[in-house]
């Protein structure tokens, strides 16, 4: 990637600084405002996007906003409320049809039909997008949330990772919102492939450097080129992640690669808003311990960034690396290739290790059999979570 595919981006470490952002970028623009976001909470910040949003469509800006149907279950109505009172465009991405009743209209009509209805609930959109005037991005893994803010949470705010990205060359995350805003308009039966046409190449998002999973083949190939670039690996790969229970693909890479001296490093958290998932992210630490990988746990506050390191390339967005991210949902992340990218971020996971425990064999050692018991039962889920 060149150096000036991008007029301008920028990396956040802060959750106050990046909702800023974001209000004063939905105040300058002119044309269009996509967003999407797992979670929309109506607390002090979304109002205040909300509040921004409307201002916007009051001056002529075409506002469209797609939440996830289980992500912002605990809000969906309010939003949906103030949305139409304020003539903004708003729709819910695979809501849960309980609400309408749905589930008794299709009854027990047709057992392909119920699996289908229950493989669709299970498809999320966990990305996280405020796409202005098609020249503007902000991704990563902060939701429309005060829990993200020092301002709102103090010390415990989430410690969260995003990025702001400015340039001509936002096509492809235009299309994909447009694909899923379609795709969103009513909770159908069919089939997710015919639901998200693939309307560009393959080829076309390996050359860039945005990275979308709209498909399952597209999937595959992002999967194959991070084992790729893990098995490729010469010196580091540092792992910053929230919900950590990866492939058996991605266990193998990253064990290898530190048997042959690479180093790798993991930081997960102790405090989490997932507990199912830390149980089964620990049943793989004996693993990984024994060969050679650094675990570390970031202790006092959930950590929920999601970003990648490997030697000089990186990669900053919603993907966890988990079966949910790899298999199921909806993400986006931008990956990074030049050393003025990937040094904050090399930064930033030294400020992350201070505030972090490393695990050792001790520590998992000194697990009771529930611990152990409680951790692989979670892992049998792992498909799931």
């Amino acid at each position: 990637m060149s150096k000036s595919i991008w007029n301008h981006h920028k990396i956040y470490f802060s959750g106050d600084e990046y909702f800023r952002d974001v209000i004063k970028a939905i105040q300058q623009s002119q044309k269009e405002i996509f967003v999407e976001s797992y979670i929309f909470d109506l607390d002090p910040i979304g109002h205040r996007i909300l509040t921004a949003l409307k201002a916007a469509q009051e001056r002529g800006v075409h506002v469209r906003i797609l939440v996830d149907g289980v992500g912002s279950f605990n809000w969906i109505w309010s939003l949906k409320k103030i949305c139409h009172d304020g003539h903004l465009q708003f729709r819910i991405y695979h809501p849960l049809p309980i609400r309408s009743g749905f589930m008794l209209k299709i009854s027990w009509k047709s057992l392909r039909r119920l699996l289908i209805l229950v493989k669709r609930i299970n498809k999320r959109n966990h990305r996280k997008i405020v796409l202005i005037d098609h020249k503007k991005a902000f991704l990563g893994s902060l939701n429309i949330s005060q829990v993200h803010t020092k301002e709102f949470m103090g010390a415990k705010a989430w410690r969260d990772t995003g990025v702001c990205i400015e340039g001509p060359d936002l096509s492809v995350l235009h299309r994909a919102c447009i694909d899923t805003w379609r795709s969103a308009r009513t909770f159908s039966l069919l089939s997710p492939k015919k639901l998200l046409r693939v309307r560009w190449s393959l080829k076309q998002v390996h050359e860039k450097p945005l990275r979308l999973n709209s498909s399952m083949r597209w999937r595959v190939r992002l999967l194959r080129d991070l084992n790729r670039r893990m098995a490729d690996a010469k010196t580091r790969i540092l792992i910053t992640n929230a919900y950590f229970v990866p492939r058996r693909s991605i266990l193998r890479s990253l064990t290898r690669a530190a048997e042959r001296g690479v180093f790798v490093g993991i930081c997960l958290p102790a405090v989490t808003d997932v507990p199912i998932v830390q149980w089964a992210s620990r049943h793989l630490y004996r693993r990984l311990l024994k060969a050679g990988v650094h675990i570390y746990e970031y202790q006092n506050r959930v950590l929920h960034a999601k970003t990648l390191v490997v030697d000089q390339w990186a990669t900053v967005g919603s993907h966890n690396l988990n079966h949910r991210s790899l298999i199921h949902d909806l993400e986006v992340e931008v990956a990074l290739t030049e050393p003025d990218w990937t040094h904050p971020l090399i930064v930033q996971w030294d400020e992350d290790i201070r505030h972090a425990r490393e695990i050792t064999m001790n520590d998992v050692g000194k697990a009771t059999f529930v611990q152990h018991f409680l951790a692989r039962l979670a892992y049998w889920f792992r498909y799931w979570i």
